[in-house]
């Protein structure tokens, strides 16, 4: 070797060795003293094995063995020396075998290059990307796992052998085949890198899903040498990818419908129960307006519907809607604002549910519940008639006997004036009591108006009225109403339905008094801010019944005289029209309604 040449080996970077058949160094450039900090004599006579740890060294060992018999290059390997301070060194071989006359293989020359750092650089880069590397040699199988990879799947750098052994024994059963067949595809050059998703065992047990991607390098003849990789951590991509789908698959089941449209209304989403519903298909309605299911003159509503889900995030509404065959549904519709990862509305969402034939039913049940009541109501009708009907009956009588007995000398001035004085007074009398039969008539007639419209005024108002009805029949059985009203504010609210909610609980106290003949009975109203508490002493609801009292056709009243309807349609009334909570408790004393308006 020439001088020249000599000095040149000496000058570079990267270290030159040569080793014989028992892979003792014979020579090494001085750079090498850069790499590990020996002297280039210190390696004389020793092999690389001397400078590893037992495990690499056994590794590195088996890699030449195989390449000295098969007379083959040493194409970048990856090992790691033990420097002079005991630091890992890590460092890329290439080397060719040096043959005799027969061809057998006697030593190697190579060159070795250092790349801790390129390798510490790049972990350090993927360990900010949270990612793990793995180095494949191809050529003898041997493989490199960085302290990254190691730990997506909970264990520590020396608690896993740098295998690919250490893979496959990991990797779920079900994504092997399909994960080597994607490997094998990039060796073979078909894909130009490659890229898949399969899962590792944790040391816990549980599986991690790894987005694993690599690319080969290919020596001159087109054979891959090496492939380097990375893993990335995919498990909560993965459950929120699980968790779409299978929320996709629920609203697939659901029979009711379920629509998704972007801002300006286009249908954007359709699920099997929205065909059920409205008998289009996807392909039929996807791009359309939604206004394509309601009526016209409901297209101002949903308009203002869609104003107050801006506004609130969420609403309800009955809503009619028209269905393929023209067929018109009540629907119980819910809306709420579909968005994006920032949370800014990107679209609306509408679930709806066909209400009409529970509508039906309801309608059926209001009004045998209007029908009932309005027995009740004539029972009232006719014990507050009778005493004005007997007072005019008595005074008609007590006139008609004055003439009958020739009470009066009508040719005598004085009697004469008794006489008209007489009959104007028994006339006033009852015109009083017919003015009364009057009123009478009218607050029966108000309580039953079809007239539904909400209007604003306080709960004792209300309360008042229904007492004005109830008061006579309530008196007559000696119940004593004692009444608290604490509360000026007014609500908004539907008269006649709280008025018939209100007689409800007082005519069901009534009954329950004088079915229980109890003494010295009282009914307690209370109306503070937004409630109205009306309580007695009747004994209280039976435990074993009082979670039923709403349910329709319950009742605790004899056969004859109860349509168990009441109680129900105040629950609808109060709980469905005003969107409020009527409940029930016992105290020591009785049962307690509690009416709560929101």
């Amino acid at each position: 070797m020439s001088i020249q040449y000599k000095e040149l080996l000496q000058n570079i970077s990267d270290w030159l060795f040569e080793i014989d058949s028992k892979y003792s160094f014979t020579y090494c450039s001085q750079s090498v003293s850069q790499t590990l900090d020996y002297d280039a004599k210190e390696l004389i006579g020793k092999t690389p094995f001397d400078f590893m740890n037992k495990e690499e060294a056994s590794r590195v060992k088996e890699i030449l063995a195989f390449h000295t018999l098969n007379r083959e290059p040493i194409i970048d390997l990856q090992t790691t020396y033990i420097h002079k301070d005991t630091r890992e060194i890590t460092v890329m071989v290439n080397a060719v075998p040096i043959l005799d006359e027969n061809g057998d293989v006697v030593g190697f020359q190579g060159l070795v290059k250092e790349t801790t750092i390129l390798t510490e650089r790049l972990e350090l880069a993927l360990r900010g990307s949270n990612d793990g590397i793995w180095d494949w040699n191809i050529l003898d199988n041997s493989v490199y796992f960085s302290p990254r990879w190691k730990e997506m799947i909970g264990y520590s750098d020396e608690e896993l052998a740098n295998e690919v052994q250490t893979w496959t024994e990991r990797i779920h059963p079900d994504d092997l085949e399909a994960t080597w067949g994607s490997i094998n595809e990039h060796i073979n050059s078909i894909t130009e890198y490659y890229e898949g998703i399969h899962r590792l065992k944790h040391k816990d047990g549980h599986w991690v899903w790894i987005l694993d991607r690599g690319k080969a390098l290919y020596d001159a003849d087109g054979k891959a040498t090496r492939m380097i990789g990375t893993h990335t951590d995919i498990s909560e991509e993965k459950a929120t990818q699980l968790k779409a789908m299978h929320q996709k698959q629920i609203i697939e089941q659901v029979h009711d419908s379920v629509i998704s449209t972007d801002l300006n209304g286009i249908i954007t989403s359709w699920n099997s129960g929205s065909q059920t519903l409205l008998g289009y298909t996807s392909k039929e309605v996807i791009g359309k307006h939604v206004s394509l299911f309601y009526l016209d003159e409901e297209t101002d509503l949903l308009n203002a519907n869609i104003y107050l889900l801006h506004k609130n995030e969420g609403h309800n509404i009955e809503a009619r809607m028209i269905t393929k065959s023209k067929e018109v549904l009540l629907v119980d519709l819910s809306l709420s604002l579909l968005k994006d990862e920032k949370s800014n509305p990107i679209g609306l969402i509408g679930y709806a549910k066909d209400i009409t034939e529970k509508k039906k039913a309801e309608d059926t049940l209001e009004q045998q519940s209007k029908m009932a009541q309005m027995g009740e109501m004539i029972s009232m009708i006719a014990h507050q008639w009778r005493q004005p009907l007997n007072a005019i009956s008595l005074t008609a009588s007590n006139l008609k006997l004055k003439f009958d007995f020739d009470e009066y000398d009508l040719q005598s001035q004085k009697e004469s004036l008794q006489c008209t004085q007489d009959f104007s007074k028994g006339l006033e009398q009852i015109e009083d009591y017919i003015r009364t039969l009057s009123a009478t008539i009218d607050d029966f007639r108000n309580f039953f108006s079809n007239d539904k419209v909400s209007s604003s005024m306080k709960l004792e108002d209300v309360v008042l009225k229904a007492l004005n009805i109830i008061s006579p029949s309530l008196e007559s059985n000696q119940i004593t109403v004692k009444e608290e009203f604490s509360s000026s504010k007014e609500i908004e609210v539907y008269e006649n339905e709280v008025m018939q909610v209100v007689l409800t609980l007082l005519q069901n106290s009534q009954d329950n008094f004088l079915e229980k003949e109890i003494e010295k009975a009282y009914i307690k109203i209370v109306v503070k801010n937004r409630m109205i508490t009306i309580c007695d002493n009747g004994g209280g609801v039976p435990k074993n019944i009082i979670k039923k009292i709403f349910d329709p056709y319950f009742s605790t009243k004899l056969e004859k005289n109860g349509s168990g309807l009441g109680l129900y349609m105040s629950k609808t009334i109060i709980e469905k029209h005003h969107k409020g909570k009527l409940t029930v408790k016992n105290t020591d004393d009785g049962a307690c309604f509690t009416i709560k308006f929101m």
